[in-house]
């Protein structure tokens, strides 16, 4: 586990690199489409502009012992999640529009203002609550919030533009390290179909290997946890990126088993359930 301050030059590093990318890009690259829903590599990049504003504040809000709904909003996890995300997903479009031919230069802009607003972060604020529209969160999950979006968003637009693309694997760790405490149960609701609750084991290899259970079905909320001596239902295998790619909804599980991405043992029939 990185420290905050190591968190901080990775969301600094990797967002300077995808600057440097995007340079590269042609005007029919800005306007391909993603694989993220409706949008184009452009509102992506707006997308993750504009979250520099929503996150940084917040983050020193939280820093400063403040961690209550900025004024306007809903407080933190009250409301439609589902509603939520759609409206950001117009809201990316909208600020793209308004920024023209200027999304690169707005991108890069705000990954030095947010490299401001981290710059006084020390360890000593890892656990600090900060409001999220989602539910409140420590300092150290918004960072690694942040490192998800910009390497998953990353995926979005350049495996459309290049098939051989992969997730950073200097980011993986950050990822893994949230999924339990922020995405799985509250972004990703697997199991929803089952009528009771089942474990279900991923067997990860390649960058950032670990065994991890997660537990989903009955009506109950799901929740991801180290696997321990608890029997699994079923046990998946696949490498990490599917992991998180099959966890973000970029990927179905249906055709990840087809092209034996992901290999199962034990209830097979239990398996297929998963995310349905």
């Amino acid at each position: 586990m990185d420290s905050i301050v190591e968190k901080v030059a990775l969301v600094s590093k990797e967002s300077a690199r995808i600057g440097e990318y995007l340079k590269t890009l042609s005007r029919d690259g800005w306007s391909t489409e993603s694989a993220c829903g409706a949008w184009q590599v452009s509102d992506v990049v707006a997308h993750l502009t504009g979250a520099v504003e929503r996150f940084g504040p917040n983050i020193l809000r939280g820093v400063a012992g403040d961690a209550s709904a900025p004024e306007g909003l809903p407080a933190a996890g009250v409301g439609d999640m589902e509603a939520r995300l759609r409206a950001n997903a117009q809201v990316a479009i909208d600020f793209r529009e308004s920024l023209g031919d200027g999304v690169l230069t707005a991108y890069n802009h705000g990954s030095v203002k947010f490299d401001e607003y981290l710059s006084g972060l020390v360890e000593a604020d890892k656990d600090k609550p900060c409001y999220h529209a989602a539910g409140t969160i420590s300092v150290e999950t918004y960072l690694n919030l942040r490192i998800t979006e910009l390497i998953v968003h990353e995926w979005d637009f350049r495996s459309r533009l290049d098939p051989a693309a992969v997730l950073s694997p200097d980011s993986l760790p950050a990822i893994m390290e949230m999924f339990p405490v922020f995405v799985v149960g509250r972004l990703f609701h697997p199991g929803s179909s089952l009528p009771a609750p089942s474990r279900f084991r991923f067997e990860l290899t390649g960058a950032v290997p670990g065994s991890h259970d997660i537990v989903a079905g009955g009506g109950e909320k799901a929740l991801m946890e180290s696997a321990s001596d608890k029997r699994p239902d079923a046990i998946l295998g696949c490498d990490t990126q599917t992991f998180v790619l099959l966890v973000y909804g970029r990927i179905n599980f249906d055709d990840a088993m087809a092209e034996g991405r992901i290999g199962v043992s034990g209830d097979s029939a239990l398996a297929a359930q998963f995310g349905r």
